[in-house]
């Protein structure tokens, strides 16, 4: 039965072919390329440069304050944005032993 070695690497250089190229050489092959999905910090809209009319503001203020009935905020997970890169997933034949 063949066995298999497997890793997995994130390319994120933009030099993919040069860098596939040098793990074909080494006998490993390309298997999958899948996303690695991570959450990142939202950035504090209230830092930003740009105006904003109170309206927003009072909304907001407003938002808050119902956030924060019945719970802990420090309980609370900080809002998230996605990142994505790609993972490279390749194998080769593992030597008989």
């Amino acid at each position: 039965m063949q066995r298999w070695e497997y890793k997995v690497v994130s390319l994120s250089d933009g030099q993919y072919t040069e860098t596939l190229n040098e793990y074909g050489r080494d006998g490993w092959e390309l298997v999958s390329v899948a996303p690695d999905v991570r959450g990142l910090p939202v950035p504090d809209p209230g830092g930003g440069s740009l105006p904003r009319p109170r309206a927003l503001g009072r909304l907001e203020d407003a938002a808050a304050r119902l956030s924060g009935i019945g719970g802990d905020d420090a309980a609370d997970p900080a809002p998230a944005t996605i990142s994505t890169t790609l993972l490279w997933v390749l194998r080769r034949p593992l030597g008989e032993d």
